[in-house]
């Protein structure tokens, strides 16, 4: 760190690194995902939903939730589980550029991470209240937890960064005499 950059204190450079890990664990996710859905390209999807989901877990096969999962198991072809593996390993390449920048305390990672998690904020809160599920609700609040946190950090630093600047201005001697405005006089 060099030092113009502001000191970070213990717990701030704990929270960074929570969110960097938190972001990396989506990243490996999404990795696995995008090579399991390639994998499955190469598979009959109702039988491996037979086989690897199916009768292990001994869900009912009369059961409304099957029969759905089957007829779309059977939508699917191999053209879309290839844009689907590769849409997957596109998100996994942007959590693992978030988590990694944020790991490295890069200003860029942070404002990264507000815009795109911010900006995806409204979906998930539609879908809350579109239809309710515990998980969901939590992912929001963590999510707005996060964007909120690096928020305040990014003014704080703005802030920060501007103070410094006036400070050296002011020590270089170069100081700029803002005008007073004009005031009318109302005849």
């Amino acid at each position: 760190m060099s030092d113009s950059e502001p000191k970070v204190a213990p717990w701030e450079d704990f929270v960074l690194r929570l969110i960097a890990f938190w972001k990396l664990l989506h990243a490996v996710f999404f990795t696995a995902v995008g090579f399991g859905l390639l994998r499955l390209r190469h598979h009959n999807v109702v039988d491996f939903l037979n086989n690897h989901l199916i009768i292990p877990y001994h869900l009912n096969p009369e059961s409304r939730f099957v029969d759905w999962m089957l007829a779309q198991g059977e939508k699917v072809n191999p053209h879309m589980l290839l844009l689907a593996g590769w849409a997957a390993f596109l998100y996994a390449a942007l959590f693992f550029a978030e988590g990694i920048g944020l790991y490295l305390r890069r200003h860029w990672a942070e404002y990264l991470v507000v815009i795109v998690t911010g900006s995806l904020l409204p979906l998930e809160i539609y879908e809350v209240f579109h239809k309710f599920a515990d998980w969901k609700l939590v992912a929001v609040i963590g999510n707005l937890l996060i964007v909120s946190y690096l928020v305040h950090r990014l003014v704080l630093d703005a802030r920060l960064k501007a103070k410094q600047a006036r400070e050296k201005r002011e020590l270089s001697g170069n100081t700029v005499v803002e005008p007073k405005p004009e005031v009318s006089k109302v005849p």
